[in-house]
């Protein structure tokens, strides 16, 4: 009875077989490019130039300038090390003759970029320059500071502050950072710095990432998106950063 049974599946298989040979193939759809290759598509804010192509790589899993030539993955750590190398060589020049931090700010959000609007507004109205340089994660910049700081290059899940002493400060620690800097030249100049400290020193991190995550994971959803990085004052056009 097993025999006559293993027999008949395996006519029925060869059946199948046959068939499909005679049938024609499904018809390929065409693939929709992800959020973030069409992120990596748009220019960066200030400049005409597209995104560096390595860096285009480094989404794809690709290494360096070389990656065509077979270099391993990014998840190789051999890989990861040389990338992050060459990330901190490349945003070494965004400090080399500016030690302002840099916001890194996701350019299509549009809560993100009503928060850059209010901290040009109450960071030092008066003087230009600032305390603050801005970047969209996307752009080359952003990109290279998120590697610098050991983060994917397409990670556009938080706010990120960057120092030139190397430090990076995500979520809830880059808000409140931040919050530290504003306020010169408006009513804010003694509250900001006091409120934020306060909430640094006194508030666990761990609600206070909480809270974040809950606004950041539902920006688009609440606060909808653009379909291109933010369109800025040209008087702060020396504020923000796109191309290495």
């Amino acid at each position: 009875m097993c025999s006559v049974r293993t027999l008949l599946l395996l006519t029925a298989t060869a059946l199948v077989v046959e068939v499909r040979a005679f049938l024609p193939a499904a018809p390929k759809l065409p693939l929709k490019p992800s959020a973030a290759a069409a992120a990596l598509s748009r220019k960066s804010p200030g400049s005409a130039k597209a995104i560096r192509p390595w860096l285009t790589a480094v989404s794809s899993g690709a290494a360096g300038p070389d990656a065509a030539g077979g270099v391993e993955g990014k998840n190789d750590p051999k890989s990861r090390d040389m990338m992050r190398t060459e990330a901190l060589s490349l945003t070494a020049k965004v400090f080399e003759n500016d030690d302002r931090p840099v916001i890194l700010y996701d350019g299509v959000c549009n809560l993100c970029n009503g928060g850059v609007n209010f901290m040009l507004d109450y960071d030092k109205p008066d003087d230009l320059r600032g305390t603050f340089r801005f970047a969209a994660l996307q752009s080359d910049v952003g990109r290279a500071l998120l590697q610098r700081g050991g983060r994917e290059p397409d990670d556009l899940s938080s706010i990120v502050l960057a120092t030139k002493e190397g430090s990076t400060f995500t979520e809830s620690d880059a808000i409140l950072r931040i919050g530290q800097g504003l306020g010169g030249g408006t009513a804010f100049e003694q509250l900001a710095p006091a409120v934020s400290t306060l909430g640094l020193n006194f508030v666990p991190r761990i609600v206070r990432d909480a809270v974040y995550k809950v606004v950041s994971e539902n920006r688009y959803r609440f606060f909808g998106q653009n379909d291109q990085c933010r369109l800025y004052d040209d008087r702060f056009d020396e504020r923000f950063l796109g191309e290495l």
